[in-house]
């Protein structure tokens, strides 16, 4: 029988859900409500008082958006954990060539700050993966037959 897999999951793990899958969910979540914070408090303040966070308020919006997309895409696809990496890659990349493709699009502006914030949170990502696999054992919570 044909195997059928791709590059970002396989057809077992689309039908498990298990701890990490949770757990991806609410990362996902929690770096969204904390992305929002970010964006509608953290920047007003800064920029109404002029101060120099090193372009923190100006990138919260990918750096923190890209680790939202990077946890609920996991969530979704449940990718197992050598196809991780994949989805984190493709994702940053992506982030990155719609940044540089920015001047081409409408009202799009080409900023460095978020070609650096998608970076910082692809690292974050990375970190917080490497963090999860040293402290959560991962079992199978239900499986779709």
């Amino acid at each position: 029988m044909k195997k059928h897999n791709n590059f970002f999951t396989d057809k077992a793990s689309i039908k498990t859900i298990d701890r990490l899958r949770v757990i991806y969910f609410g990362i996902a979540v929690l770096f969204f409500f904390l992305t929002e914070i970010g964006r509608n408090i953290y920047r007003p303040y800064i920029y109404s008082n002029n101060i120099n966070d090193y372009g923190i308020a100006d990138s919260i919006g990918n750096s923190g958006g890209i680790i939202v997309q990077i946890f609920f895409s996991l969530a979704l696809l449940n990718s197992p954990r050598k196809k991780v990496f994949n989805v984190i890659g493709f994702i940053v990349i992506g982030y990155i060539l719609y940044e540089i493709l920015q001047p081409y699009l409408p009202r799009g502006v080409f900023d460095w700050k978020d070609i650096y914030g998608s970076l910082i949170g692809g690292v974050i990502s990375l970190l917080i993966l490497f963090i999860l696999k040293k402290i959560v054992k991962n079992k199978v919570i239900y499986e779709i037959k």
